[in-house]
This record gives C-alpha cells, structure tokens and sequence, in this order.
C-alpha cells in the first residue's frame, strides 16, 4: 500500500515527478524548521502533487529569527513548484511549535502571504501531525532540529501541549565534538541512513536525555500506554527502541515521519477552505 509519505517520498525534489494533471485546486503546506523547511503541494482530494525540501537556518529554538531568510526560503520554494503547475498555487497553511504562538503566528503568516499565499490556517504541530495520524488516544512527539513538541490526546481532542528546548541539533553537536569535525560534516553524517549503525553509540546518551525529558513531561499522564514520534530526528536507526526502552510505553513511528507534520499542514487548507 503506497502510502502519502511514500508518495511524498517519492517526488521530493523531482520536478520530473510532479504530476498535476486531474487536479482540480491546489494547497500549499510549508513547514519551517530549524535547520530545513518543507513545502508540500496536494490537490483538493489531499494526494500529494509537488514536493520541496530546503536547507535552512531561519528558526532557533521554535522562533523565527531569520525573517528575510524565512522570506526568500519559502518564496522559492513556491515558485518552483509553480513553474511546472498548470494550476495557481495560491493558498497555503503553516504552522508553529507548541506554546510559541505569540511570536510566530503573525510572522509564519506574513511569509506565506509574501510568497503569494493567501494562508488559510496556521495551527500548532502536534495538531497538524495528528491530521495524519488520527490517534484518538495516547500521544505525539514531534522531534524537530532545535525543540521536541509534545502533545497529549484524549478521545480525538489534544488536552496538554509543550515544546521542550532539545532536538536534532544536540545529537549532531555530540557527533561532531566526538569526531572533532565541524557541525555540518556531523549532520550529513547523521542524516546518511548508511551511517546510522556505526553513529548510535555515540548519540545513545543524547537520545536517552532526551527521552528522560519527555518522560518528565507526561508523567502526569499515568493513563497513557502508546506515545507516536514524528520528525526528522527520530528517522535515526535505533531512536524509537531507545525513547521506547525509557518511557516504557508502547513508542512507534509512522513511515518517513519527517513528512507527517506537512502533510497535516497542508490537509488544514482543506478543512478550512
């Protein structure tokens, strides 16, 4: 079964595989992450249709400090994707970690719309994440760059969220201090799935604090027994066995988790349009 984070998979970064034709309307979803951001193209149906992934250093611990970046980013990305589409791409969504609302709701807005998007909604990760993943109990760790989003849900309503400042940065610093190689060097390590096996020892403490975090936020939740990790962090060979061996629930991924969050970003247009 070929599922829409194969599909969007499948056409990242490929013009050559963005197929539009029979499509109707189009959406736009963009992700704005701590060191990469996201835009996912899908039809009125929710079938993904265009894909990009950008490096980007615009946001530092869930804000948005880089806005011209942010702005010049997302703008190309957009046109892009619009240079091969027979449809107007011509409304968007996004969204913002939990509990930073207040500095990026606005900001997020105003970067899409500078990019030609009238944006429809902007609305919290975990929320976005959980248009895909549909749990109706338990809960979502959505584990960025530079923080770890938390989100409790009860009978289909998300009722705790917190961000909490650790994510994928932290293992690349670990790697690149044991290796003595720069930051960059370390995170194209760390991203190479091929490395995954030789690298776990060494980023195991990381993701083990990590986990400990996590595990301090929700023990006010005694009720819960499945916790979903999403992001592009938790994409590393051995994490969702290490998070799992911690908190002692039922821990498990979705296939190219990296992806869940946009493409419940851009399924928001839908239910708002």
């Amino acid at each position: 079964m070929t599922t829409p984070g194969m599909m969007v998979q499948d056409i990242l970064n490929q013009p050559d595989k963005w197929h539009f034709t029979g499509a109707k309307q189009l959406y736009a979803g963009i992700d704005l992450g701590t060191y990469k951001a996201i835009a996912i193209v899908i039809d009125e149906t929710g079938k993904p249709r265009a894909a990009r992934i950008h490096r980007a250093e615009v946001v530092r611990s869930g804000l948005i400090v880089d806005y011209a970046g942010a702005q010049a980013i997302v703008h190309e990305m957009m046109e892009e994707m619009r240079a091969v589409s027979p449809l107007p791409i011509e409304k968007g969504a996004t969204s913002y970690p939990p509990k930073t609302e207040y500095a990026n709701m606005d900001a997020t807005r105003y970067i899409l719309e500078a990019a030609g998007l009238e944006v429809l909604s902007v609305l919290d990760e975990p929320s976005a994440a959980n248009r895909i993943l549909k749990l109706q109990s338990g809960a979502i760790v959505d584990v960025g760059g530079g923080t770890t989003g938390i989100a409790v849900i009860e009978d289909n309503k998300i009722v705790f969220t917190a961000d909490e400042a650790t994510g994928g940065v932290h293992l690349s610093l670990v790697l690149a201090g044991n290796s003595k190689i720069s930051y960059e060097a370390a995170e194209k390590i760390k991203i190479d799935p091929r490395n995954h096996r030789k690298i776990l020892p060494i980023v195991r403490p990381v993701i083990e604090k990590m986990a400990s975090i996590v595990e301090t936020v929700l023990q006010r939740f005694s009720h819960l027994k499945a916790v979903c990790l999403v992001g592009g962090t938790c994409e590393l060979e051995g994490f969702t066995e290490i998070v799992g061996n911690i908190l002692q629930l039922d821990v498990f991924r979705p296939e190219f988790p990296q992806f869940i969050t946009p493409l419940g970003i851009a399924l928001s247009c839908l239910e708002t349009n």
